[in-house]
């Protein structure tokens, strides 16, 4: 058994306010998955943004639409390769899980970067993450034992 799972908190740990900021950072976050899930992903709007830009510029510098277009496909294939935003919503979903603080009943804790998971199951463990956080909140506190 690992230890550093018996030092983590809990949702009976966590006070109201902690309750409630969870639940506004879930319900972003799910949104995020969400918009990234059915459109396209940050890191290609990103290359797409970037690649008019540079075509738009060169042609305007050059006067030459070739040129300017294997620059413009130079730049999206450079922002795709090096950008750090995430290319898929399993990526974001997993990087935006490591920014929260992992508690011992969470069912976002099994998310690992290359763990790769069903859009299904996924939106599962944010709903239920999200009712663990409703069911905690309407639930009375614990008195603190030390």
């Amino acid at each position: 058994m690992d230890v550093t799972a018996l030092l983590l908190r809990d949702f009976s740990d966590l006070t109201r306010p902690e309750l409630i900021k969870r639940r506004k950072s879930v319900e972003i976050l799910q949104a995020r998955v969400l918009h990234t899930h059915e459109h396209i992903s940050p890191r290609k709007q990103q290359s797409f943004v970037i690649a008019i830009a540079v075509l738009i510029v060169g042609y305007a510098l050059t006067h030459f639409l070739l040129l300017a277009g294997v620059a413009a496909l130079g730049a999206q294939i450079i922002v795709l390769r090096y950008s750090t935003l995430p290319l898929n919503w399993q990526t974001q979903l997993a990087g935006e899980i490591q920014k929260l603080e992992p508690l011992r009943h969470s069912p976002l804790r099994q998310w690992d970067c290359d763990t790769d998971f069903s859009w299904e199951y996924a939106q599962y463990c944010l709903n239920k993450e999200i009712t663990l956080i409703h069911i905690s909140l309407g639930s009375a506190p614990a008195p603190f034992d030390a």
